[in-house]
């Protein structure tokens, strides 16, 4: 500010003496005409006067206009000055030569401030400020951050430095010091002292540090009542189950061991459960480790199937083992924690699937001399999931579609453990799902070979041969997109394979109206999760060629690459769409063309029917979409009608759009 006035009055004393210089010049010109006659001389210098006059006046101008810029320049900088005198509590200007301190910028309506020192004795004013003002706990730390000695040496290297204090009226203030000038030997001879109140910044920092503090205590909480509770119930229930097998191998009485075993599998189920959240309290706490050791493949197969088989065969499902016979057999990590992994997901897949196959597959890739990777897949035939649902796979205690999922008991923790014990082993759980054609959980993991002794093939038969009788149209061997035998493969049997081929056949031209749709309305995003649909279900079918397009393409959307989806995609759908005509006659009803002594199912008594309609209604009630599919599926071992038939008809596609008010109306005609 003084610079600039300092500016101004140079301005206008130049302006002055220019002035009195002219006006010299003019009086001795006229005192020059007034001595002569000549008219020449006169009509010149009256002339020359007129143009020195004229001259004067704008030159007045010229130094009237840079006043007033000097002026405005000199008002824009208080109002910047004004404006950081509201950020800053203080702005002093402070020479460590001469020990002397200026203000830059002064709030004389704060108390508290560091005063001019008059031009002396700088460091003794810091001193001075420290003593009086800072809180007790803060003046070592301050006087330090003060001392001229320790500052010069500091700021030869650093261009600032910051520290924060207290006052001792409670206010909480930023200290900065920033190099300003230096002299020729590099020695610092200026800086800038600013102070910035932080109380409010403070305030909120506390009050979020309060708030994470709470979140992290509360969750130790919940990790240790999880843990505690958990251990807790498992000694009751350790007891129930040895009581029960007791009575079990002590009584015969039919009715005793009905009961007893319902209570068998409750504790056992219950013991599953307070296992998962053990598991996962231990995981959240992050005292989960794996320990590696040897161990055996092949048994750690074994035990998997005598777990799992009878539970498979209790509804009526196949258990089919997909072996590399090449498979080392003794490998060195985490056993426990990899059979805990695999029966996890096979555990899921017998829980969501109603009908068809569960496939274990089991093959390595040699990685070098030592490692393996160990390649794990987990198919079933069930219900699938949607595209939509499937973020919500891996979070905790979630538990997708709970109108599917209330009779299927578990607490939602099963994929979430396998996810976090897979990324604990350095590897991450994988899923392909079509929604109503079934699932595919997989994964690869690193293990050590400790022998290369192969598995062998003495685990279990193979997903079996089809027999000569085949339910599959023989037309499905002769289309040049499918791979029947990749086909029967995926879906573990041929019946299955024929229920994937209808699904294909009915949803296919869904997909491409939707694909269509979205591409037109410029939702790429939407369109690649309609590509990666098509993808898996053209997979299953063994369209392989079909689906490594859909592939490319579904990595070009997830990219961004709008021009090659837009550019391509016609192709895939001109070729999916082929392939559901040519698939079409999978759809159309047999039963009338067969007569009722030839299709080897018994007529169903009304009896019968009566006791499944009200077994129907119950479940729509309840929501329960998989006791419809259930009782549905029971039905079908009949014959039916063809009133009857296309009313189960209508009542399987009001489930799979989990519209219960249909499934309502359609059980009202039925008294």
């Amino acid at each position: 500010m003084a610079m600039h006035f300092m500016d101004n009055n140079r301005t206008a004393f130049t302006g002055v003496i220019i002035c009195v210089v002219l006006v010299a010049l003019i009086s001795v010109w006229s005192l020059n005409v007034m001595l002569t006659d000549n008219i020449k001389v006169i009509v010149l210098n009256l002339g020359l006067c007129f143009v020195i006059i004229m001259a004067i006046f704008f030159i007045l101008l010229k130094i009237l206009d840079k006043y007033r810029a000097n002026e405005m320049k000199s008002r824009n900088l208080n109002e910047r000055m004004a404006a950081a005198a509201q950020i800053y509590y203080e702005f002093k200007e402070v020479d460590i030569i001469n020990n002397t301190i200026r203000s830059v910028i002064d709030r004389e309506d704060d108390e508290g401030e560091l005063k001019d020192a008059d031009g002396t004795e700088a460091q003794q004013h810091f001193y001075d400020y420290v003593n009086n003002e800072v809180e007790e706990h803060f003046k070592l730390q301050m006087k330090e951050f003060v001392d001229f000695s320790i500052l010069g040496v500091l700021l030869e290297y650093r261009v600032a430095a910051t520290t924060t204090f207290l006052t001792k009226e409670g206010k909480w203030l930023r200290a900065r010091v920033v190099r300003c000038q230096q002299t020729q030997a590099g020695k610092v001879a200026t800086f800038l002292w600013i102070l910035e109140d932080i109380s409010e910044e403070r305030q909120q920092r506390d009050a979020l540090i309060d708030v994470s503090n709470r979140v992290v205590a509360a969750s130790k909480a919940k990790t240790a009542f999880l843990s505690t509770i958990s251990n807790e119930l498992r000694a009751p229930i350790d007891a129930v189950l040895g009581i029960n097998d007791m009575i079990l191998s002590e009584t015969s009485e039919p009715q005793i061991v009905r009961y007893s075993e319902s209570i068998r599998d409750a504790s056992v189920d219950l013991l599953g459960m307070i296992n998962d959240i053990l598991d996962f309290s231990i995981i959240e706490a992050g005292k989960m480790e794996i320990v590696s050791k040897k161990y055996n493949l092949l048994e750690l197969i074994n035990d998997l199937v005598q777990t799992i088989k009878p539970q498979a065969e209790d509804k009526g499902l196949s258990f089919i083992l997909d072996i590399d016979a090449n498979t080392p057999k003794d490998l060195y990590g985490d056993g426990l924690r990899v059979k805990q992994i695999i029966l996890n997901l096979l555990t899921n897949a017998v829980k969501y699937t109603i009908k068809g196959r569960i496939i274990l597959t089991v093959a390595s890739e040699k990685l070098d001399e030592r490692h393996v990777g160990l390649h794990v897949s987990v198919k079933d035939t069930g219900q699938g999931i949607k595209d939509e649902d499937k973020s919500r796979l891996f979070v905790e205690f979630e538990r997708i579609e709970e109108g599917r999922s209330s009779t299927v008991g578990g607490t939602g923790l099963g994929v979430t453990i396998t996810q976090r014990l897979l990324e604990l082993m350095g590897s991450n759980l994988e899923v392909e799902s079509v929604y109503k054609l079934g699932s595919n959980f997989y994964f690869v993991l690193e293990q050590m070979v400790v022998h290369w002794e192969p598995i062998g093939d003495t685990v279990m038969p193979s997903i079996p041969v089809p027999e000569n009788d085949s339910v599959l149209p023989h037309f499905i061997s002769e289309l040049p997109e499918v791979n029947m035998e990749n086909g029967i493969k995926n879906n573990g049997d041929e019946e299955s394979y024929l229920e994937a081929l209808k699904v294909y056949a009915s949803s296919v031209g869904k997909y491409i109206e939707e694909i269509t749709e979205f591409l037109k309305a410029d939702d790429l995003e939407n369109a690649t999760i309609k590509i990666h649909a098509l993808k898996s279900t053209s997979r299953i079918i063994g369209a392989e060629s079909i689906g490594e397009l859909a592939l490319a393409l579904e990595n070009a959307g997830k990219a961004g690459d709008k021009e090659k989806v837009e550019n391509e995609v016609g192709g895939l759908l001109e070729r999916c769409k082929a392939l559901g005509q040519q698939l079409r006659p999978l759809l159309e009803p047999t039963a009338s063309k067969e007569d009722a002594g030839d299709t080897g199912k018994p007529a169903i008594s009304d009896e019968k029917l009566t006791e499944a309609y009200a077994k129907l209604r119950e479940c729509a009630a309840a929501c329960d979409s998989f006791g419809i599919e259930e009782v549905l599926a029971e039905l079908g071992n009949y014959q039916l009608t063809e009133p009857q038939q296309g009313k189960m008809t209508d009542l399987s596609q009001a489930i799979d759009n989990f519209d219960f008010e249909k499934v309502s109306e359609i059980l009202k005609e039925e008294k």
